[in-house]
């Protein structure tokens, strides 16, 4: 493969849409707001979209530099520990793309009337959570803490960063709750991949909730999050931040329903029906998140 092609198949580009379409749902919270600058949208997505692919490659770059991504494990890019590409090389990259991030974020933040200094604290924090995830010092990750944290980053401060970069608002309801049930579906996605993981993440000393807690409670929060995440929308709608379209997403209950019933059919980790847990969760994360973005241009005009 070309070093190019290397270059985006680090970044999982599969699973890029996870943070590009709930950024965009945020985005359309600003339908109908006087003073919304719709010419900023694509740049703003593309920040999003250089932040998680910054964020993909340091996770795969140093869980391969500590051991714990073996050659057969194919949960990741394989990239790096298979040796296609050096460590260095992917600190390089994943560098560049926070750099690149960054820098059109920091566009974003001072762009006159109105100014948006406050999405300089959402995109900071978007690069730290990222990088920090698996990278510096003391990676959270390693310490169980990736699982709630992912909640929040990759949920309602998405959201509402994505809102903030088109009307300069530091804080809108609707938009920062509007990313609660992405973030917990995410977490689902999280929670189901650790499950399958817990032997090889104990073994290379990476001590995730599911590792310091077992199979079976990390199982139970699966279902919660998979459940919590469709009972946001009705909350939502109850709470009075958007119309009933906001519900459409729960029409995809008999898909987390087939989810549910997946991850209650393995008795323990390492089962081979685990090995598709992760990835058909975060299609149903994809799905619900397309639903949402409907609900909210629905919920607007």
């Amino acid at each position: 493969m070309s070093r190019v092609a290397l270059w985006i198949r680090a970044t999982r580009p599969l699973y890029l849409p996870t943070s590009v379409i709930p950024g965009l749902a945020g985005a359309l919270v600003a339908v109908g707001v006087a003073g919304a600058d719709w010419w900023v949208l694509p740049f703003a997505l593309l920040a999003l979209l250089l932040v998680h692919a910054g964020t993909d490659v340091c996770n795969d770059v140093e869980d391969a530099a500590r051991g714990v991504d073996s050659p057969d494990k194919m949960d990741n890019s394989r990239v790096f520990s298979t040796g296609q590409m050096s460590i260095r090389e992917g600190r390089i990259l994943y560098a560049a793309l926070f750099a690149a991030a960054f820098v059109l974020g920091l566009g974003i933040c001072f762009l006159p009337d109105p100014t948006r200094p406050a999405l300089l604290a959402y995109g900071l924090a978007g690069i730290l959570g990222g990088w920090l995830y698996t990278g510096g010092p003391r990676p959270y990750k390693y310490d169980g803490l990736g699982d709630p944290a992912i909640v929040v980053l990759m949920g309602p401060l998405l959201t509402q960063g994505a809102y903030t970069a088109m009307t300069g608002d530091a804080f809108h309801a609707p938009a920062f709750w509007l990313g609660l049930a992405p973030g917990l579906l995410i977490m689902a996605v999280l929670t189901g991949n650790n499950a399958s993981d817990i032997e090889e993440d104990r073994a290379a000393g990476v001590r995730t909730l599911a590792v310091r807690h077992g199979f079976r409670r990390a199982r139970a929060l699966f279902l919660v999050a998979l459940t919590a995440a469709f009972l946001a929308p009705v909350a939502l709608w109850a709470a009075g931040l958007f119309e009933a379209w906001i519900l459409l997403p729960v029409a995809l209950a008999p898909v987390a329903v087939a989810r549910a019933r997946q991850a209650l059919s393995v008795p323990t980790s390492g089962d081979d029906r685990l090995r598709t847990l992760a990835p058909l969760t975060a299609q149903l994360h994809l799905l619900f998140s397309v639903l949402l973005c409907v609900g909210v241009v629905l919920s607007r005009v």
